[in-house]
């Protein structure tokens, strides 16, 4: 009896799944999932210097000026020079599991520009949110967490898919200019881009 209730909870279960036609992991729908397609959306570079918002979102929309910038897809045609602005030459980089350097990360996001050319027709990406801690000391550095998103209409799957992306920005102040010394990104977006060999790191902190 107990054995029969059992499969009876089980294709309960089931059918209300169906019902409810719950979409597979790693996939939204939504053809705009945060609502930034807004014309009236606030460009972050326009609050980096600003008088009418504190240093944390200064500096959060700084990041996010910075990503605008250096996010290596094709249509962003000029991401290289935004890279090399934007990241200090002692860099310390991951992208998921793996570790780089400056010439490393940006071997990498060479890789990912192609990838993703191919992948998606267009390719959209944009912030959830973004937290900026500012340094005590009044300097512009601090540092930054974000969760955003990217993917736009799947070449193969011909259909629109977006994934979630992540990262961690370590800023120091250096010549007087803000520059990103650690970038920790993380995505669950499908990668086939052959990944550079990575580089070992220091053990150093400072």
């Amino acid at each position: 009896m107990r054995y029969l209730a059992s499969i009876a909870f089980v294709y309960a279960f089931a059918a209300s799944c169906a019902a409810l036609s719950i979409p597979p992991p790693q996939d939204i729908l939504s053809l705009d999932p945060v609502n930034l397609s807004n014309e009236n959306a606030i460009d972050p570079c326009s609050l980096v210097d600003s008088i009418n918002v504190n240093a944390s979102v200064q500096l959060s929309s700084w990041l996010e000026c910075q990503i605008n910038g250096f996010y290596p897809y094709p249509a962003n045609t000029d991401w290289s020079n935004g890279h090399a602005s934007a990241f200090s030459r002692n860099l310390k980089f991951t992208f998921n599991d793996t570790h780089y350097d400056f010439d490393g990360s940006l071997k990498l996001y060479k890789s990912f520009n192609e990838t993703l050319g191919r992948a998606f027709d267009p390719f959209n990406h944009g912030f959830i949110n973004t937290l900026g801690i500012p340094n005590a000391n009044g300097d512009k550095g601090g540092f930054v967490y974000m969760v955003g998103w990217a993917g736009g209409f799947q070449t193969r799957a011909k259909r629109d898919m977006y994934f979630t992306n992540a990262a961690f920005a370590l800023v120091r102040e250096e010549n007087g200019k803000r520059k990103i010394v650690e970038f920790r990104e993380s995505s669950n977006i499908p990668n086939t881009a052959p990944l550079p060999e990575p580089n070992e790191w220091g053990c150093s902190f400072k």
